[in-house]
């Protein structure tokens, strides 16, 4: 029996930017595993692998607001723009991290990771070559379920909102790993040419006069 692909994953921790990347990989993750291309052997077409390829840099996107790159702003110049009347949040947003990397927050809360990762939930299933053929879109969900585990096992999982610049670069390099199979393994100029469209074990479902 195959391993679980989210064995390992930490189920309770504190980080609220872990969690919100983790919603954004179950979101991503149930998209792919419904669709019937992975069924088939060859490959899959452009328009999947553009969308898979835009899913990534969303997740990329996501992981540098979460990585820890405070403002050079004094906490002083912080407490005169928090009392400022006139200041909207449009003045605080940043767009290279969440302004809360500038003031030490308040302990967090430690939450639970609220999905059926057991395979149970026909929404979050566990991929076998029975149920997608293709090797390389499995290799691709296992790496995604990889992404996810070892967001959950970082040590800023005890942090409230961030992890560290070194965390994020490991991070990135699995988000990497991922956009080199769209690149390398996706689309219709990577499928594979396939003889036998109908293997062996498929022959059960065939009509049989």
């Amino acid at each position: 029996m195959n391993q679980n692909t989210f064995t390992g994953a930490n189920l309770v921790f504190q980080n609220d930017g872990i969690h919100f990347l983790l919603s954004e990989v179950i979101k991503f993750r149930k998209q792919l595993t419904v669709r019937d291309e992975f069924k088939s052997q060859s490959g899959w077409q452009d328009s999947l692998n553009l969308y898979m390829a835009d899913e990534l840099e969303k997740l990329a996107d996501t992981l540098e607001n979460i990585t820890y790159n405070p403002d050079e702003a004094t906490r002083e110049e912080l407490e005169a723009q928090a009392a400022n009347t006139e200041r909207s949040l449009s003045d605080d947003y940043n767009i290279k991290a969440l302004t809360s990397d500038n003031v030490l927050m308040p302990v967090g809360v430690a939450r639970p990771v609220v999905w059926d990762l057991t395979g149970a939930d026909v929404d979050l299933p566990q991929l076998t070559p029975q149920d997608c053929p293709n090797d390389h879109a499995r290799s691709f969900v296992t790496g995604l379920d990889m992404f996810f585990v070892e967001l959950t096992r970082l040590d800023s999982r005890f942090q409230t909102q961030t992890i560290t610049k070194n965390e994020s670069v490991m991070m990135r390099s699995i988000l990497n790993t991922l956009y080199t199979i769209t690149q390398r393994k996706g689309g219709e100029v990577n499928k594979s040419d396939i003889a036998s469209g109908t293997l062996p074990s498929q022959n059960t479902d065939t009509f049989v006069g």
